[in-house]
């Protein structure tokens, strides 16, 4: 017959033995979103190269940035950015990837390096799979030099699901739009277009970030 002392002990020795899992907040000093090479302070400890467990959203990761991280004994994973819900954005992020379909005209590394000549119509584009309802996309856009206007639309499937015009050159955000007719499409092409630009010079055709919301 077991000693119920003894049995009683192991049970309380191993109710108060520090979890082999946990998680904790920590915060991304450098991130490279190519090779996920990173220095993430935790706890005022700077740790590097922590294990990623999903690459979504990884590419957003920026210096200052917040993430969770997983602590499994002695080792940390990162999971994924902390966004606050009241921006709207999904938690966690879920970057949509957009590529350009046309050659900018100036040199790599100037400021203003995506644009075009006024009168071309170009586009970035790329594919989804529509799980939300609100799409948002960051960039600039506008007349870069010379020009008097241009338009843009936001484009899926080829249905425009949203259009705007810029009368000065901008860094704005635009939208969000609302895609829940979308919903549940796979691989849907995801498009933003400049439909027209007037006057002389160039115009700026430049993303930088292109999420889903859950809100407006």
């Amino acid at each position: 017959m077991p000693d119920l002392g003894l049995t009683l002990a192991r049970s309380y020795a191993a109710a108060t033995k520090t979890p082999t899992l946990g998680t904790h907040v920590g915060e991304v000093l450098t991130w490279n979103s190519t090779t996920s090479t990173n220095t993430i302070r935790v706890q005022g400890v700077v740790l590097n190269n922590l294990p990623v467990l999903t690459s979504a959203g990884s590419v957003s990761l920026s210096p200052g940035s917040v993430v969770e991280l997983l602590k499994v004994r002695t080792q940390y994973f990162v999971l994924g950015r902390v966004v606050d819900q009241s921006t709207g954005l999904v938690n966690p992020q879920f970057p949509i990837r957009l590529y350009p379909q046309f050659k900018a005209l100036r040199a790599v590394g100037t400021v203003g390096y995506w644009n075009v000549a006024n009168g071309t119509l170009a586009s970035w584009e790329g594919r989804i799979k529509v799980s939300f309802p609100y799409v948002e996309i960051d960039g600039t856009w506008g007349p870069d030099t010379g020009g008097s206007t241009t338009m843009y639309q936001l484009q899926l499937g080829g249905n425009v699901v949203g259009e705007w015009t810029e009368t000065a050159v901008v860094s704005a955000r635009r939208g969000p739009f609302d895609i829940r007719a979308f919903i549940g499409q796979d691989w849907l092409k995801i498009e933003v277009k400049m439909t027209s630009s007037t006057g002389g010079g160039n115009a700026a055709l430049q993303v930088i970030g292109c999420y889903f919301r859950d809100s407006i």
